[in-house]
């Protein structure tokens, strides 16, 4: 869809602008846009553009920042990118722009994750030697391996690795591990599951945990569960807090499920709040960047992920969506015919859907249902006691307001939801309900 490759532009835009050069010539990209740059965020911008198709600005320059490990000392002390977290995202980038398993930063890269692969379980720990398995780790050094697992078409140490770790994933998300809860975890576990190299080393099994990860993607969407999440990497002697952009992670898990996912109402919505925190202002300096939340602020990473969920999502609907298609879901979405369902009422991301049609039948059948209880219960007041006859009032009376309700909503569909409810509440509390209860009386 062309709006998607506007997005896609103006995020593209925003990350070329500012690439920054440091003082040894090498240039690249930092956690924000005045922060030195560094080979770990490089990394990442360089994943995001090569997913995208979009050329690398200054190449030489972005590869000279790759292939370094370690830069010069800043406040907080030497600035040390060899925890497992680094070397896998250098690996992917490097391979993203064309290197293969004999060149020495690359061969550099894997020989050192698979050093740090656990043997027990076949994950990876965001620092060397300490912590625990992390999720985050694991994938990315699954996604960054497995461009090196077959050597002159055979099968190396690395794809060991990779079967190994892709175990790991699998079991830990069909025993319902707790590592793989967090909306993050379970992004990353079906982003990596979903890629056609991991898939290949299982059948139903991936199959399954890729489901399940998927399932818990969605049900904590529609509990409003997309925060900022961290992990905590220590690179060197200095500790820093890897901050995870989970709604970010989760649109680009749900785009890779193609048609599948990306129709579902919690999809769309959680794309729709995605977008929302892209900057399109022309007058803003961080126009086209996006945000890690509402309250947050642009940065890189969260841009960059930002580019990998839309370029995955706008091969499904380059696919699948047309111009017609379109049209009829902008009618739909803002009521334009009586016939155009509208949200009634939603709850834990689920909707009420109905167009306003179907809430005047509603209300020619729970008008008159609601009336004829009401009557019936003032009629046998005698037999049926002050209580029963009471209770009976109220419950004709909500027939009669949630059919009013319905068909008020559907029928003026631009006036917020909310005022329509407390309207309606008003009107029968304070005049239907005294008036019956004076009958009664």
């Amino acid at each position: 869809m062309s709006n998607v490759d506007d997005r896609i532009n103006l995020a593209v835009d925003w990350l070329v602008r500012n690439i920054r050069t440091d003082m040894t010539g090498a240039a690249g990209w930092g956690w924000v846009p005045d922060v030195p740059p560094n080979p770990q965020d490089t990394a990442e911008v360089v994943c995001a553009l090569s997913e995208v198709g979009r050329s690398i600005p200054d190449e030489a320059a972005v590869v000279r920042l790759l292939r370094q490990d370690s830069l010069a000392e800043d406040t907080r002390g030497p600035r040390v990118f060899r925890a497992p977290i680094d070397m896998a995202w250098r690996l992917r980038a490097l391979q993203c722009l064309g290197y293969g398993p004999t060149d020495p930063s690359v061969a550099a890269c894997a020989a050192a994750l698979l050093a740090e692969q656990d043997r027990e379980t076949g994950g990876w720990r965001m620092s060397s030697r300490s912590g625990a398995i992390s999720v985050t780790a694991t994938a990315e050094a699954l996604r960054a391996l497995v461009g090196v697992a077959t050597s002159n078409g055979t099968p190396n140490a690395a794809a060991e690795a990779v079967g190994r770790g892709t175990n790991f994933v699998v079991s830990a998300l069909l025993d319902d591990d707790v590592r793989f809860q967090p909306l993050y975890a379970s992004a990353q576990a079906a982003i990596v599951l979903s890629l056609p190299e991991i898939a290949a080393f299982g059948g139903k099994r991936i199959e399954r945990a890729r489901e399940l990860a998927w399932e818990n993607i969605l049900r904590t969407l529609r509990r409003g569960g997309a925060g900022v999440e961290e992990e905590i990497v220590r690179r060197g002697d200095v500790t820093d807090a890897w901050r995870h952009v989970s709604l970010h992670w989760a649109v680009t898990a749900l785009a890779y499920a193609g048609g599948r996912l990306v129709f579902d109402p919690t999809f769309r919505k959680a794309l729709k709040d995605l977008l929302d925190l892209q900057d399109t202002a022309p007058t803003l300096t961080t126009r086209g960047g996006f945000r890690t939340s509402g309250e947050g602020f642009v940065t890189t990473y969260a841009t960059t992920q930002a580019v990998e969920a839309l370029g995955q999502l706008g091969q499904t609907l380059n696919e699948r969506v047309n111009p017609a298609k379109v049209f009829d879901l902008i009618c739909r979405d803002e009521g334009a015919s009586p016939a155009d369902p509208q949200d009634v009422i939603s709850a834990r991301g689920r909707s009420v859907v109905m167009n306003n049609y179907a809430g005047a039948g509603l209300l020619a059948i729970g008008g008159p249902a609601g009336l004829t209880i009401a009557i019936m219960s003032v009629a046998f007041a005698d037999h049926l006691g002050d209580i029963g006859s009471r209770a009976l009032v109220v419950w004709g009376t909500l027939f009669i307001a949630v059919s009013t309700h319905v068909y008020v909503t559907t029928r003026f569909p631009t006036v917020p939801k909310g005022r329509i409810g407390t309207a309606v509440f008003a009107l029968f509390t304070a005049v239907v309900l005294p008036v019956v209860t004076f009958l009664l009386s």
